[in-house]
């Protein structure tokens, strides 16, 4: 309830001042502040940022979420689902509009294996560049996109890039989203190789971790199962966001289906 408040204060604020993009805006990670001047606590008791923003879940139980950003590609996602089929996981995909237009086949792909898709935007823009209606826009077009392919609205958002400032997370809050980031990123679009991968998301895996991987990264395909039978010997079972949010007692902002 406390972040509904939040976030509609900041809209109204929104509405009654022009707004204005980020200066120099720069990614960012986990331990990084937002663009705009506000501190987050996603290292604090509940996992949340001052916005309502979501970097992790915490619980006792040893859960887990994997998320894989961008796509659907030819190629890498078939492999990636393949691998999360064989391991028995499952995971969430935040999935970017055209790309979806252009692979429908890979997105079924994605969801005949059970897996969760959340909205990445369509154009997979620099949010905080874009004026507040445009920015309701890139969401509500991915949006209506993916829905028909999961059978029900879309609950989960994660910016481009990770870039966001107060006005991303209270527009898509506006518009029935969680906004989730994450807590365990092996930066695996850099050029890292896969081992490193696999150090860096065990190094920091946590009960309620939220894990970000990228769709379209060979490494990523490589590192995975090494990834999924590591945590699992460490007890980690594997939920989709959704499923991580509703065990952890996180309030959605969508109503119950």
């Amino acid at each position: 309830m406390m972040r509904r408040i939040v976030a509609a204060v900041l809209l109204s604020a929104l509405c009654a001042a022009p707004a204005t993009p980020a200066p120099n805006p720069k990614p960012v990670h986990a331990a990084l502040a937002p663009e705009q001047p506000f501190p987050i606590s996603h290292e604090g008791t509940r996992g949340l940022g001052i916005l309502g923003e979501v970097w992790r879940v915490p619980m006792q139980r040893k859960e887990i979420a994997l998320t894989f950003d961008d796509g659907p590609y030819p190629f890498y996602t078939p492999l990636l689902v393949h691998e999360l089929s064989r391991s028995h996981v499952v995971a969430t995909f935040f999935i970017v509009g055209r790309s979806a237009q252009e692979f429908p086949e890979l997105v079924r792909l994605i969801v005949a294996g059970g897996n969760e898709l959340g909205n990445h935007t369509f154009n997979h823009y620099k949010l905080t560049n874009l004026s507040a209606g445009s920015i309701t826009h890139q969401i509500a077009l991915d949006g209506e996109l993916l829905e028909p392919y999961a059978g029900h609205a879309i609950a989960l958002f994660r910016p481009p890039h990770g870039r966001y400032d107060h006005r991303v997370v209270a527009l898509a809050h506006s518009m029935g989203y969680e906004t989730i980031f994450w807590n365990d990123s092996p930066e695996d679009t850099k050029s890292i190789s896969p081992a490193l991968e696999v150090h860096r998301v065990i190094a920091a895996a946590t009960p309620g971790g939220i894990v970000l991987l990228h769709n379209g990264q060979y490494k990523t395909v490589e590192a995975l199962p090494v990834i999924i039978d590591k945590l699992r010997a460490q007890g980690y079972t594997f939920v989709t966001v959704s499923r991580l949010l509703e065990d952890g007692g996180i309030e959605t902002t969508q109503d119950p289906q």
